[in-house]
């Protein structure tokens, strides 16, 4: 149980402060970008674009300055050469438009697929004329269309391109942690999926921990450090689900939004706000657009909390700097996708996927739905941040980066576990924040 603030101790802790800077510029869609009337196929385009030059560098990085880059339309005989492009993972699995025009039709439902990776997946590789499929020292399992690539190696006569070795694009680490003199704290939380008046009393709980309304000295002293608080989406929760939808495969419907959760929401946050800085994120089923990069929520779903200057509502993904430290994260379709199309199921370790190949988002607009970009790519990772997060994880998971410079964190479903994550500025060392065990 949470000890009550019951004892005679009348001391008065001020709120610690921060700096903040948000970086999410680049994630927010001006009307050329949100035009349709154009395709996808600039999109890789722009990616590739953006990524060769980060491929060259860890071309000469690996393999030295005398590597023999060429393109697929060059290559002659069975020469060891270097090709850079773009993955695209051919699946039999994979979703189709076909299957939902044979649902309107009345013809036979597909069964649902929440993993649509197979045995006999392949990995073919195409820049902007052609494409050859890959064999030999590639793993189709541990990768998914749209990553970026140099692979080392040579043509069969089968006209198979056998890869000998790979290399991503080549991403800087992160600026050197600033220094702090006292410990501070950014809470990260998402998943509360109101609905109805559930889940109340825990995410009660929660904010009454953060504004000192309940707990001894030690603990108001300890949590009045949180200078800010990151709500990673999905904060409302789902309409009840349809009988067949959860057995097929058809088109989402079209709930109505429950208004009595936006207020519920609304007034949470305001309690939060009151004390504390507070960014609340869009996720995957909360009422926003769909496309990544989502737009912020829609200041009008919060009245009360708006009044407060600490508010803010921002994109999703989401990159700010607090006191130095920089945060670079999403609320969950990303890594949810990927684990989709491919047999990497631990989210901590589909994040150093991504790291590793320099981009949030590779299966977007693939399999993730996004905006057409058309002259840059968002999603590209140039740097890398201090702090990579993903909300609504299946579980809580966290741990430093293969090269120890990335503190990744997977934040759990509140409604489900009732954690949240305390991370220290100073340390990057994290806290699991466990509000209650189980609700009666």
């Amino acid at each position: 149980m949470i000890p009550q603030n019951n004892s005679l101790d009348t001391s008065v802790f001020e709120r610690s402060s921060s700096t903040y800077i948000h970086n999410w510029k680049r994630f927010y869609i001006d009307n050329d970008e949100s035009s349709f009337e154009r395709q996808y196929a600039t999109f890789y385009s722009s990616r590739l674009r953006i990524s060769t030059d980060l491929l060259h560098q860890q071309i000469q990085k690996k393999w030295g300055p005398s590597a023999n880059v060429k393109r697929l339309c060059d290559i002659t005989g069975n020469e060891k050469v270097v090709v850079i492009g773009t993955i695209f993972k051919h699946m039999e699995l994979h979703p189709s438009i076909l299957k939902e025009i044979s649902e309107e039709h009345n013809l036979i439902l597909q069964p649902v697929n929440e993993e649509f990776s197979r045995e006999d997946d392949f990995l073919m590789l195409e820049d902007d004329l052609q494409r050859v499929v890959l064999c030999g020292n590639i793993d189709p399992q541990t990768h998914v269309t749209g990553v970026n690539i140099a692979v080392l190696g040579y043509t069969e006569e089968s006209g198979n391109f056998f890869v000998e070795d790979h290399c991503y694009p080549l991403v800087k680490d992160p600026e050197v942690l600033p220094s702090l003199s006292v410990d501070k704290y950014v809470l990260l939380v998402s998943g509360f999926g109101l609905r109805k008046g559930e889940g109340m009393f825990p995410l009660q709980l929660l904010i009454d921990l953060i504004t000192g309304h309940v707990g001894d000295s030690k603990m108001q002293q300890k949590y009045a450090q949180v200078v800010r608080v990151i709500i990673a989406g999905n904060s409302i929760g789902r309409g009840e689900p349809d009988v067949y939808e959860s057995k097929y495969v058809a088109r989402k419907s079209r709930r109505g939004l429950n208004s009595e959760s936006v207020q519920v929401l609304d007034n949470f946050i305001s309690q939060l706000a009151s004390s504390v800085a507070v960014d609340i994120m869009p996720g995957e089923f909360d009422p926003a657009s769909h496309l990544l990069p989502q737009k912020p929520l829609h200041i009008c779903m919060f009245p009360k909390s708006s009044k407060y200057s600490t508010f803010k509502v921002v994109s999703n993904p989401y990159d700010a700097t607090i006191d130095g430290v920089r945060f670079l994260g999403s609320s969950g379709q990303n890594i949810k996708d990927i684990r989709a199309y491919s047999n990497i199921s631990d989210s901590l370790d589909i994040m150093q996927k991504t790291l590793d190949w320099a981009h949030m988002a590779p299966t977007a607009p693939d399999s993730l739905n996004c905006y057409p970009f058309r002259n840059e790519d968002p999603f590209v990772l140039s740097e890398c941040p201090h702090v990579y997060f993903c909300g609504n994880a299946p579980k809580m998971d966290y741990k430093f980066s293969e090269n120890k410079s990335v503190m990744m964190v997977a934040i759990p479903k509140f409604l489900k576990t009732f954690c949240a994550l305390m991370l220290n500025l100073r340390t990057l060392e994290i806290e699991p924040f466990v509000v209650c065990d189980e609700v009666s």
